[in-house]
């Protein structure tokens, strides 16, 4: 495998053939040396237990305590060569990598030009994930290598002063940014609508086309400067969108708690115009007609499709908030018709059924980048 890898490169990259070297000892790799007795290695690696289950692809070197560059183990072998001979290039040349390799992505793309125009205005982007969505992340025992699933989007990960910033450009619901205040808490959605086009979005996301990324760029940068970014929880910057009464903790109508904390939920994931009614029983929306599914039977396709009609004689958007299961035909037509449908738990989360609703969904895990590699795990 490693003899045909070395062919590979010595094909795609004359200009390092002779330095390239193919090692199988003590653990197979390739390698090429640079200056001071350093290299650059591409190896096969897995990572120390109890996270070996995978094994992935590393580039590594030649400061050992730089982030593991990895890549899924189905990867191309023109990519890998493709990484190594960029990482060696900069590293022989004495400036950084090359874009898109310095993203640990093997093409240019909206997030990958959005991570270089972030970059040059001085932002820390941690990470930016496209094509390639293996990426070593810190464990609770270790590091490990963690796969971002396709519903998460193409996303960057920038560290601000006083925050973390998720952007991600998802193929449903189109551009989003999430933000986490420094010292921890719940991801909350920003309105880029409002924040990009002075026009308040009801929905999470904004369209593909009506984003300028330069201008979203900008808008980032500007955030990540701020010591402390407002989100829906700051009920002193009147951005709240829940109504004051839901923040006291007066008495409340009975069965109210569950829509409050739907409310509170969707008010994160961006529904901005999402509030409880007066008497605190259901949920009102100017832009989204809601309902609720309390059936014990699934949610079929004729059943998706009549609330869908009822909503687009409104010339609203439609949300299903279901205590039930949902037929897999009825979910197809709920993405095609831009309609959001929640299981609603006895505790009040909220959780996607469909396409376009996982895209609406929070991450609420926590990790972060690995900042170091050890030798051994090239054994």
């Amino acid at each position: 495998m490693y003899e045909a890898l070395g062919e590979t490169f010595r094909t795609r990259h004359p200009d390092l053939a002779g330095r390239l070297q193919v090692s199988h000892s003590p653990g197979p790799h390739l390698s090429v040396p640079l200056t001071g007795g350093r290299s650059v290695v591409l190896a096969q690696m897995r990572f120390d237990k109890p996270y070996d289950h995978t094994p992935v692809w590393a580039v590594v070197g030649p400061r050992i305590s730089e982030p593991p560059r990895i890549w899924y183990g189905t990867t191309d072998t023109d990519v890998l060569v493709d990484a190594l001979h960029a990482r060696a290039v900069a590293e022989l040349e004495g400036g950084g990598e090359r874009s898109p390799w310095r993203w640990d992505e093997p093409a240019a793309g909206e997030i990958v030009a959005l991570a270089d125009d972030l970059a040059a205005r001085g932002v820390d982007v941690l990470m930016a994930v496209a094509q390639n969505r293996c990426r070593a992340v810190e464990a609770e025992r270790g590091t490990k290598a963690e796969y971002f699933g396709r519903d998460r989007g193409d996303f960057l990960v920038v560290q601000g002063l006083g925050c973390s910033i998720t952007v991600s450009h998802k193929p449903l619901s189109g551009w989003s940014a999430d933000v986490r205040a420094g010292g921890g808490g719940s991801w909350q959605r920003l309105d880029l609508g409002n924040l990009l086009l002075d026009e308040p979005s009801s929905v999470p996301g904004v369209e593909s086309g009506l984003v300028d990324r330069a201008k979203l760029a900008g808008l980032v940068a500007d955030l990540a400067r701020l010591p402390r970014v407002p989100t829906v929880d700051d009920r002193s910057t009147g951005r709240d969108t829940l109504p004051a009464q839901w923040s006291q903790a007066d008495a409340r109508p009975e069965g109210s708690v569950l829509v409050e904390g739907v409310a509170h939920e969707l008010a994160r994931m961006g529904f901005t115009d999402v509030v409880p009614d007066s008497v605190g029983g259901r949920l009102e929306s100017g832009s989204i007609r809601i309902e609720w599914w309390s059936r014990s039977k699934s949610m079929g396709l004729g059943d998706l499709q009549r609330l869908y009609g009822g909503a687009a004689v409104e010339g609203r958007r439609l949300m299903v908030l279901s205590q039930s299961s949902a037929t897999r035909p009825a979910l197809a037509f709920a993405d095609q018709a831009k309609a959001f449908v929640f299981l609603v738990s006895p505790a009040g989360r909220l959780h996607a059924s469909n396409d376009l609703a996982r895209e609406a969904v929070l991450d609420k895990s926590r990790w972060s980048p690995a900042r170091g590699l050890a030798d051994r795990w090239l054994g």
